[in-house]
């Protein structure tokens, strides 16, 4: 089975590019790492359903935090009600694919914490503040992802 993620982006991206992850541009995940049996058209379909309501995501970065398995990712913590409600709406449609599983369940639904992965050419303070226009659905290659489909969020400028 293929991994996806789903994110919203604050500058986009061209769809077919193939990027390190730990290269990744500044982005906010909505949806984790995650698998499924089911064709492209159909996951993109559900992930348009889920962000046709969507405006764009105002942000503001919060504290710093430590995710992953081991604590070492260095995370910005997001304070979006809005992420928190696509989000949602993706993991309702999303868990409805034939095969789906959550990389990390420990991510999902009301454990969810929307953030910003700081990395090299990733940095925000405290206080930030940005908007994301677009999300973008990528396929998990290893160490690289590569953007299948760049949605443009309702009313994006």
């Amino acid at each position: 089975m293929r991994s996806y993620a789903v994110v919203a982006l604050f500058d986009p991206l061209e769809i077919n590019a193939t990027i390190s992850r730990s290269e990744w541009p500044a982005h906010v995940t909505l949806a984790s790492n995650f698998t499924a049996a089911s064709t492209l058209d159909r996951l993109l379909d559900l992930v348009t359903q889920a962000a046709a309501a969507a405006e764009p995501l105002n942000v503001r970065f919060g504290e710093q935090a430590l995710f992953g398995p081991n604590h070492d990712v260095r995370v910005r913590l997001v304070d979006s009600e809005q992420a928190v409600g696509v989000h949602i709406r993706l993991a309702d449609l999303l868990e409805s694919l034939p095969g789906f599983a959550a990389e990390e369940p420990a991510y999902w639904r009301e454990v969810y914490r929307p953030h910003l992965t700081l990395g090299p050419s990733v940095t925000a303070a405290e206080g930030d503040r940005e908007t994301a226009n677009s999300v973008a659905v990528v396929e998990i290659l290893g160490s690289d992802a590569k953007v299948l489909a760049l949605l443009r969020l309702r009313g994006a400028r």
